[in-house]
């Protein structure tokens, strides 16, 4: 087979951009998607070592290409996209002394500043990607800061931050080296596009017109009645959210379950997720949407952009469950073969789509899946800190879910969280219970049935 790896270009150098990050700069160019920035907070109780943190995080930033990534003042419909690294001497943590009153008063200034950068929009040209502020209450109270343009930054990069950042800090305050260099984004991108061949082009064509036909032919309607509540109409319209965990042990058996079966957890999940929902509706055919990291194995480690939103299509989705999880495994490991077309494509084959079927291509179910490689831990001990990720959340701002349901999923190894948003207009909450109580139901039977056939006989 040809060698598909390129030399890394020189800085300046025009760089392709992603499928996904095509897809993502059209969607924010035609204001079809509110413009955020991917934020990451920690709140760090100790005594920090600044020095070794600020090493960490610029380590990082002049490893990983994708953040050295500029595009021009006004980047039109079909940007070029070039790198400019970092300078030897320029800034890539802001440090701030901030004189609160109280902690409380920090962290709210945090929350604040974080807001404030989570929606400012990415001056193109010359401004980085990015914006990285430590701020100090006192010696042992800090607060880092971070955002990233979504253009250059998804959650697998948002995973590798934290991973990488407190990983480097750990060998700077030992004073051990830390990695200079990363897997490339640029050269990763510039792979994706020399693969898809022309044929691969009209596979992935064809695969994207049956999807988004299904999806037009099976529009999502609100049941009248679901699991014994009243009527839709006697149901007020309240919107939320619901919350889940599979404990440690659980968690493990149902993955020794899932392996036996050639199943993901997150894929066990989605196919019982459909199941609850086609049996509690009486649907014989369920289309929904996902988030599709395209990053093949060799690239699991760069930072950039390869999310992007695929279809999935289940047919006889209320048959029986094994056959339902298998589906929407082979939908899955399908469409990540199929994620190599053009927003201007992807458009264009809606549109077609649309006009046959006269009715709209259905994004009323949406699952986000995101799997990490270590334990669950809402604070961790790095040295002598406490690190609390998440720590600061957005203040005054509300992030609209466009979704009837959408389920949203992430696999640590000693815990699986769940969540289940819904839009009180399209889904009364007594059906979103019931659906999400159904996935626990299954989760514990299967992971009951797992350790009973390991025990051993007597």
């Amino acid at each position: 087979m040809p060698d598909l790896t390129p030399a890394r270009p020189a800085p300046g150098t025009p760089v392709p951009l992603t499928y996904e990050q095509d897809w993502f700069h059209a969607k924010t160019r035609t204001s079809a998607w509110a413009h955020k920035n991917v934020r990451l907070s920690y709140e760090i109780l100790g005594d920090l070592d600044t020095d070794a943190l600020q090493t960490a995080v610029r380590a990082f930033v002049v490893r990983h290409d994708a953040l050295h990534l500029q595009l021009p003042p006004d980047p039109g419909p079909s940007p070029r996209q070039w790198t400019r690294p970092i300078g030897a001497g320029e800034q890539v943590v802001e440090c701030q002394k901030i004189g609160a009153g109280s902690p409380e008063q920090f962290s709210r200034y945090a929350s604040a500043l974080l807001s404030r950068d989570c929606v400012a929009p990415w001056q193109y040209g010359e401004q980085r990607p990015f914006a990285i502020r430590l701020l100090r209450y006192d010696e042992g109270r800090h607060a880092l800061l971070a955002t990233f343009q979504n253009l250059v930054f998804d959650g697998r990069a948002h995973h590798l931050f934290g991973h990488e950042v407190w990983r480097d800090y750990e060998a700077a305050r030992r004073g051990d080296p830390v990695p200079e260099s990363a897997p490339s984004f640029v050269e990763a991108a510039a792979r994706q596009r020399a693969g898809t061949t022309e044929a691969r082009r009209e596979r992935a064509l064809a695969d994207w017109r049956g999807r988004l036909g299904f999806l037009a032919r099976t529009p999502w309607a609100r049941p009248d009645t679901a699991a014994g509540t009243a009527t839709a109409a006697a149901t007020a319209a309240e919107s939320g959210r619901l919350r889940a965990e599979l404990d440690a042990g659980t968690t493990r058996a149902l993955r020794r379950a899932c392996a036996e079966r050639r199943l993901s957890l997150l894929q066990w999940t989605v196919g019982s997720f459909v199941h609850a929902l086609a049996s509690r509706t009486g649907r014989t055919e369920v289309g929904l949407w996902t988030s599709m990291d395209s990053r093949p194995s060799r690239d699991r480690d760069v930072v950039g952009m390869f999310a992007g939103s695929c279809p999935l299509t289940v047919a006889d989705a209320g048959g029986d469950p094994d056959a339902v999880r298998a589906q929407v495994r082979a939908q899955l490991l399908n469409a990540l073969k199929h994620q190599r077309l053009t927003a201007e494509e992807i458009s264009a084959l809606t549109r077609e789509t649309e006009a046959q079927y006269g009715a709209p291509v259905s994004r009323d179910l949406y699952v986000n899946l995101r799997r990490f490689e270590g334990d669950y831990a809402s604070s961790r001990d790095t040295g002598p800190l406490r690190v609390t990720a998440d720590a600061h959340a957005l203040r005054r701002i509300a992030f609209t879910d466009t979704h009837a349901l959408h389920l949203r999923c992430a696999e640590f190894r000693d815990r699986l969280l769940i969540g289940l948003l819904f839009d009180g207009r399209r889904v009364a909450r007594p059906l979103a219970q019931t659906l999400l109580d159904d996935v626990l139901a299954a989760a514990a039977a299967t992971a009951r049935t797992a350790g009973q056939e390991r025990e051993p006989a007597h």
